[in-house]
């Protein structure tokens, strides 16, 4: 066989595609199969028993009042040290919560109750204390760090988890403060929902880490066109049951075969309590059906487009800005540190 022949026959029997995001994040698809869980994890079964066929029903109404949900963290400095011979882990990082308020009757859109902290946290159970960091030239623009519960780990990698923790935390308090009051409200936390999430909070899950279908439902995902959702099923996870379901966000104007992108390009997983009554959860779905794609961002704006949502977007930039220069930070942290010379 001419070698020409054999490298056409290889990529179009392996059908291998472009991850469309970029190179600077981590890909939407991370899927270990150590991570699957096994059928008798998840019902697939829940809304329909029969997927080859599955047509969700039309819309009845939307909410006119959206509120969108993200934080973002930030790892100031790493430190190491400890007392004599024992070594512990530690971080000085940065975290930002916030909230976009879509009111769609009007339209307005506009990022509320944004929340920047800073936190030091220590692995190897040690204890952090209260530390300000003083600004230079007399300024009263001093950084105040806040210690964090310790945790058991002491690894390197006990950094992250301290500042991602510190942050979940920070966007559970502000999620209870939006708990939606009423039917014409629906709030969208970016991430999945906790587990002690209030009922009518909708996770959005745009990276896949897990398998939740066997592979005769999986199929299903592939076939999704912009705007099509696959049936609910439910995760039962211990202590955290919930309902779900993938949907194809964007626009049927961008065509993922000609971009060379592979065929899950814009699938995300959305997750709600499975407390809520199932007619509820299917007149959600339904709704995001509409939603997901019509906020979803545009490849020409956003390379994590279309799942990261243009609202969520518009509020990591936001968010961002707030934290303050990282350059900046580190070099007042190192010549706070320098102060204490070798003592």
């Amino acid at each position: 066989m001419p070698e020409e022949n054999y490298v056409s026959n290889f990529w179009r029997s392996h059908n291998f595609r472009l991850e469309p995001w970029g190179n600077d994040y981590e890909p939407p698809i991370q899927i270990s199969e150590e991570l699957s869980l096994s059928e008798s994890d998840v019902n697939p079964t829940v809304e329909t028993d029969n997927w080859d066929s599955f047509e969700p029903q039309k819309v009845r109404s939307l909410p006119n009042r959206l509120i969108f949900i993200d934080g973002r963290r930030r790892l100031d400095a790493a430190l190491v040290g400890g007392d004599g011979n024992t070594i512990s882990y530690g971080i000085f990082g940065t975290i930002s919560v916030g909230a976009v308020v879509i009111d769609r009757s009007i339209p307005q859109a506009s990022c509320s109750q944004i929340t920047i902290r800073r936190v030091l946290g220590f692995g190897g159970e040690q204890e952090a204390v209260l530390t300000r960091i003083p600004c230079p030239l007399g300024s009263k623009a001093e950084l105040v760090y806040e210690p964090v519960k310790p945790s058991q780990d002491n690894t390197p990698n006990v950094r992250g988890l301290i500042v991602q923790n510190a942050m979940l935390a920070a966007e559970e308090q502000l999620v209870t403060k939006q708990i939606a009051k009423d039917a014409d409200t629906l709030v969208i936390r970016d991430g999945r929902l906790s587990y002690n999430s209030p009922d009518f909070i909708l996770g959005y899950v745009k990276t896949m880490h897990k398998n939740y279908l066997t592979e005769k439902y999986a199929a299903f995902l592939w076939e999704l066109a912009p705007g099509e959702r696959s049936p609910i099923f439910l995760i039962a996870e211990k202590n955290r049951p919930r309902y779900s379901w993938y949907l194809k966000s964007g626009t049927s104007q961008i065509n993922s075969e000609l971009l060379g992108y592979h065929g899950l390009h814009g699938i995300v997983r959305l997750e709600l309590s499975s407390e809520i009554p199932l007619e509820t959860a299917k007149e959600i779905a339904n709704q995001t059906c509409y939603l997901i794609p019509y906020y979803a961002s545009h490849p020409s704006r956003d390379p994590r487009a279309p799942q990261n949502l243009a609202p969520v977007s518009a509020l990591e930039r936001e968010l961002g800005r707030r934290m303050g220069d990282a350059i900046l930070i580190k070099r007042r942290l190192q010549c706070f540190l320098a102060s204490f010379g070798g003592n």
